[in-house]
């Protein structure tokens, strides 16, 4: 019985040996390996139109759309909390919404106030045959040039949001969104 007691109490060592050697065998196959005869085999569906080609790819005119903050608005806290407070629950800041909170926009040169007027002048723009561009996708036809969504410091992502529907509601297809402008002043 104690022969027993004796062996269950022997701790029990894996044996390494096989391990060991798989990893030398890995080794020994990653070095001998030429990774570009894997490489060449590799199916690779990259886009063939854009990228580093030495073909030269033609200006396309676009649409310039700034928004930009008119009036910053208070935050106000519907759920309790405050500014730079963190909701315990879920760790992360409290939800707010704005008041008195104003946008404006830039369509090209023209400042625009309102989403109404915004609309009218994207409409107006988009039914101006004048400014349609070569479709390349479909030789002979024409399409609608794009628009560049360029959100400015002290907007919020649903300013860019509802510019966008905006701008769909006109017709525009093809929309782009421009940024990397910074924080606003006093923001960190």
């Amino acid at each position: 019985m104690s022969d027993l007691l004796a062996a269950a109490q022997e701790e029990v060592k894996p044996d390494m040996t096989p391990m060991i050697d798989c990893v030398f065998l890995m080794i020994i196959f990653f070095i001998c390996i030429e990774f570009k005869v894997l490489e060449a085999k590799l199916p690779a569906y990259l886009p063939k139109d854009k990228g580093s080609q030495a073909t030269k790819v033609e200006p396309q005119e676009q649409l310039s759309l700034g928004v930009y903050e008119d009036s910053r608005g208070t935050q106000r806290f519907p759920n309790g909390g405050g500014p730079g407070l963190v909701n315990s629950q879920t760790q992360r800041p409290y939800r707010f919404a704005l008041q008195g909170h104003t946008i404006k926009w830039m369509v090209g040169p023209t400042l625009v106030t309102n989403s109404d007027d915004l609309l009218n002048q994207l409409k107006r723009i988009y039914n101006n045959r004048d400014t349609w561009q070569d479709d390349k996708e479909k030789p002979g036809q024409k399409k609608p040039m794009p628009v560049v969504i360029e959100p400015h410091p002290g907007t919020y992502y649903d300013d860019a949001a509802k510019t966008a529907d905006l701008v769909k509601a006109a017709g525009f297809g093809e929309i782009n969104f421009g940024g990397g402008l910074g924080q606003a002043p006093g923001k960190k």
